[in-house]
């Protein structure tokens, strides 16, 4: 209530004198701090239209079109502010951190390598070069930077995560295994590092590891689709297929159109030997085929087969 007693004053001073430039700034900060992203917008474009060389506006002005999902307009704001004054972290940040957000890779990372090479220890663009890397697939890259962020702020349990998905892709599973565990000391409810753990344990055939990892999983994300896959084939390992059939009941009440648990719903039917059920599965799978991993034909003559 004291954040909207402030802003009320600060409005009411304005309706007094509207040209106090620093009340309307004080005013333009309160809104972006408690989420009034469109009211703060107004009165950025309102000073900026006196105060056009002003780099803190636009790069203000560009955080609030980031708040509203306004990508494109943001990067032009953080564009323009970089233009004022070249060399400022927090404009390099930003730019880069939008340029992220629009997918634009290539156009993001050297705004990162610009911030550190004014902040040589900012964890966050360390971090943020990490993901870009491992998303062009720039693997040794990749883990650099995240041990990097890592070195600089060990608590950050998302570069210990990415860094742990980097060690799976270059086949360092002992280190991947080392890392995902390090980020549930760090966030024990992170249900991605329970999942990714319980698939890899899944891969290397120790089910009772990744029973109780996919577990954790559902536990924390009951949602997770894959996790409930991959355990109720476990289930079905185990010749539970009553207690697999449930599970997937369960998921599908929350997601009737996962083509993946469709599919992996009829096998378990055609294991019970119910043909009708494994037929109607089937079924449901094709009518979902953009949520499917099989390939689409091969269902497709499957499915021919049994009627």
């Amino acid at each position: 209530m004291e954040d909207i007693a402030k802003i009320t004053e600060l409005n009411e001073k304005l309706e007094q004198n509207p040209t106090d430039f620093k009340t309307r700034r004080e005013l333009a900060v309160e809104l972006i701090e408690n989420g009034y992203n469109e009211d703060a917008l107004k009165q950025l474009y309102y000073l900026l239209k006196r105060f056009p060389e002003d780099s803190r506006l636009h790069y203000n002005a560009g955080i609030v079109l980031e708040n509203l999902k306004k990508f494109d307009k943001a990067i032009i704001s953080y564009q323009n502010a970089l233009e004022i004054n070249p060399d400022e972290p927090d404009f390099l940040y930003n730019l880069g951190y939008a340029y992220l957000q629009t997918g634009e890779f290539d156009k993001a990372v050297p705004f990162f390598k610009r911030v550190l090479q004014i902040e040589e220890d900012d964890a966050n663009s360390y971090f943020n070069l990490g993901y870009l890397y491992s998303k062009k697939e720039e693997h040794a890259l990749a883990i650099t930077c995240l041990k990097a962020a890592i070195d600089l702020n060990p608590n950050d349990h998302l570069a210990h995560f990415y860094l742990a998905y980097e060690y799976d892709k270059t086949g360092r599973r002992d280190l991947c295994k080392q890392y995902y565990e390090k980020v549930l000391e760090l966030s024990p409810d992170y249900s991605w590092a329970y999942f990714n753990l319980g698939s890899i344990y899944y891969e290397e055939g120790e089910t009772d590891k990744a029973e109780e990892y996919l577990k954790k999983t559902l536990e924390l994300n009951p949602k997770d689709d894959n996790a409930s896959i991959i355990l109720a084939k476990i289930y079905a390992q185990q010749n539970r297929l009553d207690d697999a059939i449930e599970l997937l009941k369960n998921a599908l009440l929350n997601n009737p159109y996962n083509g993946d648990v469709n599919y992996t719903m009829a096998h378990l039917y055609k294991e019970t030997g119910n043909t009708e059920q494994y037929k109607y599965y089937l079924k449901e799978a094709l009518n979902n085929h953009d949520t499917l991993s099989v390939n689409i034909k091969q269902l497709q003559i499957e499915y021919e087969q049994v009627q």
